[in-house]
């Protein structure tokens, strides 16, 4: 009986792999992806454990809604991640990655189960990504990426990749339970490899930008509440008198500190013509 039980939740336990993969990501920087395997695990995690025995309390959406997102979930972490790939620039990047969310939304609703649920997101970021690096390889006249990238990163999450929609759809009837759970550590293992190694817009060092729970609640950054420091200077710091300096193209007056009040006895007028920068 412990083991049919064991067997049962092993695609519940096994969606947690998914966890890893969102940290690793969020380590390198994309904290989008990060986002969007968390989504993945949790709804993957839920929607199997409904199927599980005694688990039925934390069925808090219907069935076939937890089906839904966990189908969508796999296929939009496999799009982020191919796109993620490419390396595009701004705004590129945003519209192809807005591009999958809503197509994939749309062919997951008519048909979840169908091979194009997966085929036609990979397809389709496959094809995107080849045309921009064969742009780049023209410009660049040679291999782009580096060949360490396909034979480290690009070729073994591919084959990871294939591994798992293999497990998926040609042989989970031989066993559901464990097929499964190794279609899930495949799939995790595919989205590490072939995620680069470091988001160039995430910024560096002290600017790096970081993944908290305040960025998740879209609030701002407490350290961004602070009060400036004083060492820290600013165009609105500076003194008027500095700026006018620098924007005036004509000589102005030196400006004294304790200019006297009233001539100083003795002081003769080319002195004084003198003192206040006069000829």
């Amino acid at each position: 009986m412990g083991a049919f039980i064991a067997k049962m939740l092993l695609p519940t336990v096994s969606s947690l792999v998914f966890l890893p993969t969102a940290s690793v990501a969020a380590k390198r920087g994309f904290h989008m992806e990060a986002m969007v395997y968390f989504f993945t695990t949790f709804f993957t995690a839920i929607y199997h454990a409904c199927d599980g025995p005694g688990l039925s309390v934390l069925c808090f959406m219907r069935y076939d809604v937890l089906e839904y997102f966990s189908v969508y979930g796999a296929a939009l972490s496999m799009w982020v991640t191919l796109i993620a790939l490419g390396d595009f620039d701004e705004p590129q990047r945003s519209s192809v990655t807005m591009f999958g969310v809503l197509t994939i939304a749309v062919r997951i609703y008519q048909d979840r189960w169908g091979y194009g649920v997966y085929s036609g997101p990979i397809g389709s970021a496959v094809f995107i990504v080849t045309v921009k690096w064969l742009q780049k390889m023209k410009q660049c006249r040679a291999v782009y990426p580096e060949k360490a990238v396909y034979t480290q990163q690009v070729g073994p999450g591919c084959c990871f990749g294939a591994l798992a929609l293999m497990l998926r759809f040609y042989f989970e009837e031989w066993d559901y339970a464990y097929v499964h759970s190794f279609y899930h550590l495949s799939l995790a293992v595919s989205f590490v490899l072939l995620l680069p190694k470091k988001n160039r817009y995430a910024g560096t060092g002290q600017n790096a930008a970081k993944l908290s729970f305040w960025a998740l609640c879209c609030c701002v950054s407490p350290k961004s509440r602070e009060a400036p420091k004083k060492s820290l200077r600013t165009v609105w710091t500076v003194p008027t008198e500095k700026l006018l300096a620098g924007r005036c193209s004509t000589p102005i007056l030196p400006v004294y500190s304790a200019p006297p009040s009233t001539p100083a006895g003795g002081t003769s007028v080319s002195r004084l013509k003198e003192m206040n920068g006069w000829k």
